[in-house]
Parts: C-alpha cells; sequence; structure tokens
C-alpha cells in the first residue's frame, strides 16, 4: 500500500477527511459530524439515482472507523447497535468508510441486515478501495491536504478545462498520466522523424506516440520503425516533463527548433504535441482559481 492512513492522526480529521471523500464521489453531505458512539463518527450522505421513472434520492448512514495505527480489521463489536443508528437516521443504507478492512463477521451482520429488509443496501469503503481512488485524477488535492507524507515530490493533477485529458500508451491503453507514481515512473514521449539522406536537411518529425517503457515502446518502434523510413528523433520520460522546469525547456526547445532550426512537423504530429502539452500541464502547473478558469475558457471558445 503506497498510502500511509496512520498520517491522519485522529478520528476527528478521519471523519472531516470521510466527508470531502465522499463529496468528490459526487454524494451530497446531509448531516453534520456526529460522534456515535464515543470511537467514530456518523453522517449522513444522499445520491441521485436514475430509474426507469425518474430520479430518486437515496439515502446512506457514514460510519467512520479509524483503526490505521493498530491495522486491526473493524469488527462487528465496534459496529455496535448498526440497526437502530439507521432506524434513527431514517436512511435507505449503510456504508462503513474503514481505515483498514472490516471483519468478516461484521459483512456478514450486515448482508443479514439487508436480507431481512432492515436496509437496503450496505457497502464497505476500506482501505484499499479508498487508496485506489487517492490516486486517480480529481482526488489529488485532498491526497495532498490529508497525507503530505504521500504527496510529497508528486505533482497533482488539475483539471483545467471542462475535463482530464489523459495520456495514453498507444500499445496497452494504460493511462500514463494518472499512474505516473503508482508504476515506478514507467510512460515515455517519442518522437519519430523521417530518415534523412542529407544532413543539412532539417528534421521532418512524423509522428508522435506515447508508451509504457520496455516492450511497449519496442513493440511500437518495430510497427513504425521497421521496414520504414521513419527513426527516431527524441525520447522523453514523462517523470521528467512534469517537473515544471523541465516542462518550459521543452516548450523553448520546440519553438526554437521549430524557428530557428527549421525542423517541419505533419500536421497530425503536431498536434499530438500540443494535445501532450495540455494534458503535461495538468501535473504541471498550478491549480488555477474559478475566475481564471471561466477567464480560460472564453480564450479557449476564442480561440477556435
Amino acid at each position: 500500500m503506497n498510502i500511509d492512513f496512520a498520517e491522519i492522526s485522529d478520528i476527528d480529521l478521519w471523519g472531516q477527511f470521510a466527508q470531502e471523500f465522499l463529496c468528490n464521489l459526487g454524494f451530497q453531505v446531509e448531516a453534520p459530524l456526529r460522534r456515535f458512539p464515543e470511537d467514530g463518527y456518523d453522517f449522513c450522505v444522499s445520491e441521485q439515482v436514475s430509474g426507469k421513472f425518474g430520479v430518486t434520492s437515496f439515502r446512506w448512514l457514514v460510519s467512520c472507523r479509524h483503526k490505521a495505527s493498530t491495522r486491526l480489521a473493524v469488527k462487528e463489536s465496534d459496529e455496535v447497535d448498526v440497526l437502530e443508528r439507521v432506524l434513527h437516521n431514517g436512511v435507505d443504507g449503510f456504508i462503513g468508510f474503514y481505515s483498514t478492512s472490516a471483519a468478516q463477521a461484521l459483512v456478514t451482520h450486515l448482508d443479514s441486515l439487508k436480507s431481512n429488509g432492515n436496509i437496503k443496501e450496505h457497502k464497505i469503503l476500506d482501505a484499499k478501495f479508498i487508496e485506489g481512488h487517492l490516486t486517480t485524477p480529481g482526488f489529488d488535492l485532498i491526497a495532498a491536504r490529508f497525507f503530505p507524507n504521500f504527496a510529497l515530490g508528486r505533482q497533482s493533477i488539475h483539471i483545467y478545462q471542462d475535463k482530464y485529458l489523459p495520456i495514453q500508451c498507444e500499445h496497452c491503453q494504460k493511462d500514463l498520466l494518472a499512474t505516473l507514481y503508482t508504476d515506478d515512473n514507467q510512460g515515455v514521449i517519442v518522437r519519430l522523424r523521417q530518415r534523412k539522406i542529407d544532413r543539412d536537411v532539417p528534421d521532418n518529425i512524423t509522428m508522435v506516440y506515447c508508451a509504457c517503457k520496455g516492450e511497449c515502446d519496442e513493440q511500437l518502434q518495430t510497427k513504425y520503425c521497421q521496414n520504414s523510413n521513419q527513426s527516431t528523433a527524441s525520447w522523453a520520460s514523462i517523470s521528467d516533463l512534469v517537473i515544471p522546469s523541465s516542462f518550459l525547456e521543452r516548450i523553448i526547445l520546440l519553438i526554437n527548433q521549430i524557428g530557428r532550426d527549421g525542423i517541419i512537423y505533419e500536421q497530425e504530429a503536431l498536434q499530438k504535441e500540443i494535445y501532450l502539452f495540455r494534458a503535461l500541464a495538468q501535473r504541471t502547473l498550478r491549480p488555477a482559481v474559478a475566475g481564471e478558469l471561466i477567464r480560460t475558457k472564453k480564450m479557449l471558445i476564442g480561440n477556435e
């Protein structure tokens, strides 16, 4: 596990984290944190569920339990009076928000409540589930705020346009930007050029692609360069390109190569390069405030 949930020091902060995490998942917090029982917190959230005849609200009781310091699973005895708490809050379902895992006896008890019609559904959001989301786009700021040691040295993803822009390996389709810090920095950006007969002729960039280091890149090199007039022009690691100074230098280098050296880009390759700069900027630039986001969108519309 990459995240040490013990970075959150107490149950109060764990409850605050749970609220922000669930809000980021799209839930609406309906009631403030309430300590019940003494070693945990309860609060209620709701979500809109689409059905065949419309949209209904589904309400959940969220039970926060923080046992990361002991690494013990949450037992049935830790979740006292689940049914009473569900009935008291008038909710439809139960969510266990745990920094470790749930013991099988607890899961069995919740299954029984569901099969008896006491609750409509139950979900356990354990350490594995939570970590899986904290390492995905859109959760970086929450991870940085509550787990500073985990976030140290990692560039967060900031979605500054209407949607997240992935950088996918052209061979296996893995998102190299989202998995940058979970898969040993394995992404590369490769530029291919037309092989030159005359050394004085400027490079003609025919293709830009992204790949995992090793086998994926080798497969693509074979696909594009073997028995063709293409060869590698440059090869750069994504982990290097998200360093702000390196990101800036790559832009300056490209401008100099086009303006000073006369390098030529095929249209499709240039569009890919532009896309990659925009995608890399999500991990390189600081997050924009609301007014700047509005301003940026207006400028983008004006340039279309």
